[in-house]
């Protein structure tokens, strides 16, 4: 972990933790080392940051290009805590995969939202496939997460009426390396499902106890509000788009 990044963390860490009151559960997940990504849920700006300090460990996440067209703090703020920037709408943003590319060979953590957007009101979006490509062509683990009430106002945050909270499961391991397009999507569904999964133990309608139970062994169900078939999300983009 590097020196500005710890130093930049003693600051940003307590923060957080002051007006959000951050739980998290499951950190054991994250490996301490080696190349991983995580794949979670998004909601709010403040995500990446949580995620981050949730993790234990020093991530790199992904930002939309516009934001570095900001002010020159900003731009200097988001670059300081490992954002990279990336082109939205792109089915196949090249610079983002030479990106993952180096980060993965330097066996860092990438934080990913597959959803490609925001959600406001705290539903699920349909996951994209950039996540599963990732993961089979370079064959690294994902863990899956889950952040619970960054969609709420934030004075529910600072009265602790709404406590956040982030929580991992078991990593998900590719069995071997792939190209094929079905396995990009077969992949993502598992990760998909999983952090569905988290989201029913956060929230109560399951046992918090079944927290590692590996992805493989939970039940299929659908996986979004609009109950999207594995045939019909093919037609999607396979980019991966993020909104802060």
């Amino acid at each position: 972990m590097r020196l500005r990044w710890r130093i930049g963390w003693s600051i940003v860490g307590p923060t957080l933790r002051f007006l959000f009151g951050v739980r998290v559960h499951g950190r054991s997940y994250v490996p301490r080392k080696g190349a991983v990504l995580i794949a979670s849920n998004h909601m709010n700006f403040i995500d990446p940051p949580l995620v981050g300090h949730a993790a234990g460990r020093e991530c790199f996440f992904l930002a939309k290009e516009e934001l570095f067209a900001q002010s020159r703090f900003f731009r200097w703020l988001i670059a300081y805590f490992n954002a990279i920037p990336i082109k939205r709408g792109k089915a196949f943003d090249m610079h983002l995969f030479k990106e993952a590319y180096r980060l993965i060979k330097k066996k860092q953590a990438i934080i990913l939202f597959p959803e490609g957007t925001r959600s406001l009101n705290g539903t699920f979006l349909p996951f994209k496939s950039g996540v599963g490509m990732l993961a089979l062509r370079y064959k690294i683990p994902v863990v899956p997460a889950y952040i619970k009430n960054t969609h709420r106002p934030w004075q529910e945050w600072l009265t602790r009426r709404s406590m956040v909270e982030v929580f991992f499961a078991e990593p998900i391991y590719p069995e071997c390396p792939s190209k094929d397009k079905e396995a990009y999507e077969e992949f993502t569904l598992r990760i998909e499902r999983e952090v569905h999964r988290l989201a029913d133990i956060a929230h109560g309608r399951m046992n918090s106890k079944r927290i590692g139970q590996a992805a493989s062994k939970a039940p299929l169900k659908p996986v979004n509000t609009e109950n999207q078939t594995l045939s019909a999300r093919k037609k999607a983009d396979w980019d991966i788009q993020v909104n802060l």
